[in-house]
């Protein structure tokens, strides 16, 4: 191996000046070549994966920050959604038995009022996605004010009720024993949530 370098060697000094560097030349080329093969093409596609990353991670960062200062708004809409879920359970009966205790209620608060049934026929119940409504047709007589009065303390129980319909009309001369007789028709529509194995069976 050692006289193969020489033979070289003596081959490379026997060239014209001009061949030896063109024999250098071509030699660190060589090395330049391989030096960047090997070493900074790999290094350059690391450093251009790197810099992928820090955009991608910049990208992630900003995205981050903006949510995390929304984090107090959030919050306090979230504190809002809770009261409202809470005030939604307060107002909708969450079961059946529940609704027909809510039912029983009316008559028994027109009884209070001093107001005669004469007609109490809940109808039959719909479902929606989260809730069932059901409406009750009450047929009703007594005097002005009592029948006012129901219909006002309806509006203040601590359930959802919506009054759809309501009339009025004179009770006739022969079926009264005061002036101030009416007859009421009305027709209500009573809410409540579904129970989660309603919820679980509609999905």
């Amino acid at each position: 191996m050692k006289i193969k370098k020489q033979e070289i060697l003596a081959r490379i000094e026997s060239l014209s000046r001009t061949r030896r560097i063109l024999v250098q030349i071509l030699i660190l080329g060589l090395i330049c070549g391989l030096f960047w093969f090997f070493y900074l093409d790999p290094a350059r596609d690391q450093i251009a994966g790197l810099e992928r990353d820090i955009q991608s991670l910049d990208i992630d960062i900003a995205r981050f920050s903006s949510q995390a200062a929304r984090l107090p708004e959030l919050e306090k809409e979230l504190g809002s959604r809770e009261k409202e879920l809470i005030l939604a359970k307060t107002l909708l009966p969450e079961d059946a038995h529940a609704l027909e205790r809510l039912l029983a209620s009316f008559e028994r608060l027109g009884n209070e009022k001093g107001v005669r049934f004469l007609l109490f026929q809940p109808g039959t119940q719909e479902l929606h996605q989260f809730y069932a409504t059901r409406n009750v047709q009450l047929r009703l007589q007594g005097q002005f004010h009592d029948l006012i009065s129901y219909f006002d303390e309806l509006t203040r129980l601590d359930r959802l009720v919506s009054l759809q319909s309501l009339r009025l009309t004179p009770v006739a001369a022969q079926q009264r024993t005061d002036e101030n007789v009416l007859s009421a028709e009305t027709v209500l529509l009573v809410y409540r949530s579904l129970s989660p194995a309603e919820l679980e069976a509609r999905q």
